[in-house]
């Protein structure tokens, strides 16, 4: 093994011998190929500045890009007129113009982008103006609260994306307040404020453009001198490749017949790790690399071993955390679904209370008249008690199937409309006890997607009772519709309330655990979070809109099902 090493190591140093007379040659160019990368380099660090700064335009990012620059300059300053002089005086010349064209760019552009700023605001500021003036029925003709609503929406579409799209659009919703022939202070000041924005970003995106083209050309010229000197070390190695072939030479007839062996005796157990890693990968942990003390690969082997004895163990841990972590997880859905029993069960109560009473006073009209009661009032009679039961019976059930659903984790194809009315007849009776309104907008033919009834079930009645529990200071209305998404690939289930809505501060916070809005005691902080988590394991989102003080909005979102193909 040792003469296997020896002998093409031999081969190798003499022909590194014989080159060493132009490695000397290279080595005397290598400075100027390191002024040339580092030139580069800091080119490339500061177009890696450039985009920090368009893209968040603050004066902490202009510091840094200035800085950047600073340290092109400094390193362009520090070569030396001789090193210039041999590298390419033209070359850095141009550099040093470049350099100091795109530093003051982006002065001009900093400043341009504090302007945008300033009309940005006014902008939002004279909006604002024009909406409550028209809000205020201060207007006539053509000019509606509608037509300022749309146009405030494409402003912010403007403001947000500053696409071509957008701007036409803004554009020609303005033409349209124009020809209203509609005169007001507010309307003029908001057109013109406007106009200013559409100039203020034309002249950005131009002084944009201008700094990523000279920023271009400061990557071009640092890479044209970059691979100048490369070429000309290429042509060292060129010579420096035709000594190198005798050496090669030696290698390929001399080096295989004292490799072969060599690479045998090493290959083999390598081999067998390789396999034993592979099965291992299949999953099969209890395999272990066999031990040998002469073997070069025996304290690779011991250490291998080691790590799998690890593993082993930390794949056991892992498969015993997420065993608990899903015994917690149902055990906080069942929480959660408990305490909406809870809710529903007062409401049912009362519902029970209409039928059981028509009950009694149906059997006590019976016992107090029996011996005057004809075959047929007696027939009558019965028929409104066994009615009067089977009601009472079906809002039990509708309760008990609710509580008793078991746990289960098979998604199978569900009528989602089906779902959703369901889910209104559990929390029918709180609804009519708070005097809630219920507007529906449900189709009646059937949408399908793939998931769990009873968690689904659950997931809208959690919402709903949210929604009854933040209407229960007075009248209200609760809206739910359902629809398909524009693409037909989603079917969205919307359900909104006028309650007192979540402050903007707390939409951040209500899908996470134990949070809550409500007082102590009126709720446990996971119908929300539990809500969610049963969303995602049917890959679908949900969703929230909410303005204190009028209400809110959730939207669930989910998939609708493919059948296979």
């Amino acid at each position: 093994m040792i003469i296997g090493i020896s002998v093409p190591s031999l081969i190798a140093i003499l022909g590194v011998g014989l080159t060493y007379e132009y490695i000397n040659d290279v080595k005397d160019r290598e400075q100027f190929v390191q002024i040339a990368d580092d030139l580069k380099e800091h080119v490339l660090e500061v177009r890696r500045n450039e985009k920090n700064f368009l893209r968040y335009k603050d004066e902490e990012n202009l510091r840094e890009i200035h800085d950047a620059v600073s340290i092109l300059t400094r390193s362009i300053e520090g070569i030396s007129p001789e090193t210039a002089e041999e590298i390419g005086r033209k070359e850095f010349s141009l550099l040093k113009r470049s350099v100091q064209t795109y530093s003051a760019l982006i002065d001009s552009l900093y400043k341009n982008f504090q302007q945008e700023t300033e009309v940005t605001r006014r902008v939002r500021e004279e909006g604002r103006k024009l909406e409550r003036f028209a809000a205020n029925w201060q207007y006539t003709g053509e000019l509606s609260i509608n037509l300022v609503l749309h146009l405030r929406l494409l402003e912010k579409n403007y403001m947000l994306f500053r696409d071509r799209e957008s701007f036409v659009k803004l554009k020609d919703k303005l033409a349209e307040l124009e020809k209203t022939g509609y005169f007001c202070n507010e309307c003029v000041a908001y057109i013109e404020a406007l106009r200013r924005l559409f100039a203020t970003y034309k002249k950005s995106d131009a002084m944009v453009n201008e700094l990523q083209a000279t920023g271009d050309n400061l990557e071009r010229i640092t890479g044209r001198i970059a691979m100048r000197e490369r070429q000309r070390i290429s042509s060292f190695l060129t010579l420096t490749q035709r000594l190198l072939l005798v050496a090669l030479a030696l290698l390929c007839t001399l080096g295989p017949l004292f490799v072969y062996k060599t690479a045998n005796h090493i290959t083999a157990p390598i081999k067998r790790l390789a396999e034993i890693a592979k099965r291992i990968s299949e999953g099969d942990l209890s395999l272990r690399a066999p031990l040998r003390e002469h073997d070069e690969t025996y304290y690779l082997a011991v250490s291998f071993n080691t790590m799998l004895d690890h593993l082993q163990l930390a794949q056991e841990s892992l498969a015993q955390s997420l065993e608990l972590l899903r015994q917690k997880q149902a055990q906080l859905v069942e929480s959660e679904k408990r305490a909406s029993i809870g809710f529903l069960v007062s409401g049912v109560a009362h519902e029970l209370n209409n039928p059981l009473n028509n009950i009694s006073l149906t059997a006590e009209t019976m016992l107090t008249s029996l011996k005057d009661l004809t075959h047929e009032d007696m027939r009558e009679y019965i028929t409104d008690i066994l009615s009067q039961s089977e009601r009472a019976q079906r809002i039990v059930q509708d309760l008990l199937d609710f509580a008793g659903a078991k746990r289960s984790s098979v998604m199978e194809k569900q009528d989602i409309v089906r779902v959703v009315k369901k889910s209104i007849n559990l929390t029918a009776n709180q609804l009519r006890i708070n005097n809630i309104k219920l507007i529906q907008d449900i189709p009646d033919r059937a949408f399908y997607v793939k998931g769990d009834r009873n968690k689904l079930e659950q997931v809208f009645v959690n919402i709903i009772v949210n929604a009854i529990q933040s209407m229960k200071e007075g009248e209200g209305t609760l809206t739910i519709s359902v629809r398909p998404d524009a693409d037909s690939r989603n079917i969205l289930i919307k359900i909104s309330d006028t309650g007192h809505g979540i402050p903007e501060k707390d939409l951040k916070n209500i899908f996470e655990p134990f949070f809550t809005t409500k007082s102590v005691g009126e709720g446990t902080g996971l119908g929300l979070s539990v809500s969610h988590s049963l969303i995602m394991e049917h890959n679908g989102k949900i969703e929230v809109e909410s303005k204190p003080g009028e209400g809110s909005t959730f939207t669930v979102k989910l998939p609708l099902y493919k059948e296979p193909a």
